[in-house]
């Protein structure tokens, strides 16, 4: 017996009306998604790389001449395109002797160490007048011709165009020819960072719970990206950037879990929805900031200081039941539950969850005595059958082996409802069978009482981790009331210590967890490459980003109401497919009409788009919730080092405009190919306990549909 259908049903009594649930659902997603898309995306703006070419000789600087005339006679080029990265070396001796009539001789203090030098210098000098003005740039041309030489690299440094971009890191640091991998290289740098910060908040946010995860993320990610636009050098810049990467994306899906575990069964589809339009109108929104600063130090700031308000959640959110109930708290999951219905102007009586646990655990058991084998018989079992089942369900409790070789060898009918029964109740048996050995004695004190239902080895390790996580919850929840404590012991239901390694002992949840990782790396690496290719589609920056962003916000509303109707495995599959099919279309599309390729483009993005927020629902919905943030962040592990490449696939543009959208287009087909071999999740529970996700479709057929909702509304009445 587990808490899947009370919180389903506690959750619609607590938002049946009202509306601070919805301003709390709305304030979540905001979290996840409008801070994450300028984290991110921030950095194809500030480490934008202008137009460049080599700067002149100083000499030919002070003499005021024509921008143009300087790249004809200074830099190698054809047809009004000059190259970046070379220009023509020209000796300043020869250069001063070949304009004797216009240089001048001037003194110069130096000072080295603590002498001071008095030295002459040699200098070209300009002309006043338009007529002596024409008659130097005549001399000049001739002068320059005649002692100019071979091409080589940039000796003088760069000169940046500013038409697009007033100051980017990669002009203010001269990031360019030699060094023009320290861009990619700082974006790659920062997608290691969030490797790393995913697994570790995951683990924390199942550990100690989402709650203090959130918050806890939220403070430190404020300064370190506010601090980023204070950065005096480059490395330093790409350190912070580094640190502020551990916490994306836990950053986007931890809110979003939160949402997903507070909200009604009908409101979870609106969960990665409206986080996925909140983070397109963010990229809207970064691209209109920018196109407004041109100044990557205006930018940084304008994208991290008003994130000082993001403080002020520490008042807001609360922790998820589900997560509550997982860890044995039931009380404090039901007081979560009353204070959001209270401030949905609705009041709900004390005990009220477990009144639905016993109302719908009674259900339950008036079903299973119903219930008939095929030969018509009433579903009982001998004494011995009971005693083979305890031993079996023991010895799984242990060693967990892979059930499906068991289900292969045993063939009889008695027995294969045994093996279903021990799935289903893999970890909540063990709890019951403890419990039912506890004394039945209202005196019993509460650390007696705990003793009694201790399972594990007291280990130092272990007392630590207990120390560790009852500090975290006294400092978040000041509920420590006697009768809460034995009310969470006597109906915990022990699942609540799972950790990344039960993903695969189990084998059904294993092949989910497998290919929901595949397909968050094609995906990833689909809508992040797509979104960095920006500038090589060959139009303007800031109106390509903004197109972008602008073309996901209705495909989240098609997604939603495609998958609120299909479900969530075909919805996926045929955006996926028409996404990788419109990027792979690029490759018959000639250079010269680059509109073509940004429709095409935006397309595949608009798919990819639309995929992702059915993704993030359907991988919620598959996931069981005592490991769900576990599980996405070790998927998110693997999603991340596929990330790393996007720097280098965008990159492949040099060589040829489509070579990064074939890529994309076929890592973009295979994921719509594997999501089809995903169980559907509309109308279906939300798996709580391991043994729910291991028997969560794992019957279903590759060309199956979406089923019909099933009525198990339980009557409570709240007064």
């Amino acid at each position: 017996m587990t808490w899947t259908k009370e919180l389903d049903e506690a959750a619609v009594l607590a938002t049946r009306s009202g509306h601070w649930h919805v301003v709390l659902f709305y304030l979540l997603c905001g979290l996840a998604a409008i801070p994450t898309s300028f984290l991110v995306f921030s950095q194809v703006f500030t480490n934008a790389t202008p137009e460049h070419w080599c700067a002149p000789p100083p000499e030919l600087d002070a003499l005021d001449l024509p921008q143009d005339l300087l790249w004809n006679l200074t830099v190698p080029g054809e047809h009004g395109v000059y190259e970046s990265c070379k220009a023509y070396e020209i000796d300043p001796d020869e250069l001063h002797h070949a304009l004797k009539e216009y240089v001048k001789e001037r003194s110069v203090t130096i000072r080295e160490g603590g002498a001071i030098h008095v030295t002459k210098i040699s200098q070209l000098m300009p002309v006043i007048g338009d007529e002596e003005k024409n008659i130097q740039i005549e001399r000049v041309k001739a002068a320059v011709l005649e002692v100019r030489g071979n091409v080589t690299t940039c000796t003088n440094g760069w000169i940046f165009k500013t038409e697009h971009y007033e100051r980017t890191l990669v002009a203010e640091f001269s990031l360019v020819c030699e060094q023009d991998y320290l861009p990619r290289f700082s974006n790659t740098l920062f997608w290691v960072g969030s490797i790393f910060g995913n697994l570790f908040f995951g683990w924390m946010s199942d550990r100690y719970g989402r709650r203090p995860t959130i918050l806890l993320m939220i403070f430190l990610e404020v300064p370190i990206a506010i601090s980023a636009s204070f950065a005096t050098s480059y490395w330093a810049y790409v350190t912070l950037r580094v640190i502020g990467g551990l916490f994306f994306p836990a950053l986007y899906q931890l809110p979003f879990i939160l949402a997903l575990e507070l909200m009604p069964p009908k409101r979870r589809t609106y969960a990665g929805i409206v986080v996925g339009m909140l983070f397109a109108a963010g990229m809207c929104l970064l691209a209109t900031l920018a196109y407004l600063l041109r100044d990557w130090y205006h930018l940084s700031l304008a994208t991290s200081l008003p994130f000082i308000l993001l403080y002020g959640y520490y008042w807001l959110i609360p922790e998820s039941p589900r997560w509550l109930v997982g860890r044995g708290r039931v009380s404090e999951a039901e007081k979560v539950l009353r204070k959001l219905a209270r401030k949905n102007g609705i009041e709900l009586r004390r005990g009220f969850l477990l009144d639905l646990h016993n109302k719908i655990k009674e259900q339950e058991e008036e079903e299973a005595e119903a219930a008939m084998l095929p030969n018509g018989h009433v579903n009982t079992f001998t004494e011995k059958e009971k005693d083979e089942l305890d031993r079996r369900i023991s010895n799984m409790l242990t060693f967990k082996p892979d059930l499906t070789k068991i289900s292969e060898e045993d063939k009889t009918e008695n027995l294969e409802k045994i093996i279903a029964l021990e799935v289903a109740e893999i970890v909540n048996k063990k709890s019951k069978l403890k419990r039912d050995s506890i004394p039945d004695d209202s005196e019993l004190n509460v650390d007696s009482l705990q003793k009694s239902t201790q399972t594990d080895f007291k280990s130092p390790s272990n007392t630590l981790r207990r120390k560790s996580i009852q500090i975290v919850s006294k400092f978040f929840n000041q509920d420590d009331d006697i009768e809460n404590r034995r009310i969470d012991d006597q109906n915990s239901e022990g699942d609540c210590k799972a950790s990344p390694l039960d993903v695969f002992r189990y084998p059904n949840i294993r092949r989910k967890f497998f290919i929901l990782t595949f397909n968050w790396v094609a995906l990833g690496v689909v809508y992040n490459s797509l979104s960095y290719n920006t500038p090589n589609l060959g139009v303007d920056d800031y109106l390509a980003f903004f197109i972008g962003g602008a073309v996901e916000l209705p495909s989240y509303f098609i997604a939603w109401r495609c998958m609120d109707r299909y479900g969530r495995r075909w919805v996926l599959c045929i955006f996926m497919s028409i996404g990788g099919l419109a990027c792979l279309s690029c490759v018959f599309v000639p250079e010269a009409r680059p509109w073509v390729t940004v429709s095409l483009a935006m397309l595949g993005r608009l798919c990819a788009a639309a995929s992702f927020a059915v993704f993030y629902v359907q991988i919620g919905e598959l996931l069981p919730t005592v490991l769900r943030a576990q599980a996405m962040g070790a998927a998110s592990f693997i999603s991340g080092l596929g990330l790393l490449a996007c720097p280098y696939i965008v990159h492949l543009a040099v060589y040829s405009r489509a070579l990064p959208l074939i890529i994309m287009g076929i890592l973009c087909v295979m994921g719509g190919i594997t999501s089809l071999f995903l169980p559907e999740t509309l109308n279906q529970p939300l798996p709580q306990t391991l043994g729910d996700g291991e028997m969560f479709g794992r019957d279903f057929k590759l060309l199956s549909c979406v089923e019909k909702p099933k009525n198990n509304t339980i009557n409570y009445d709240q007064t």
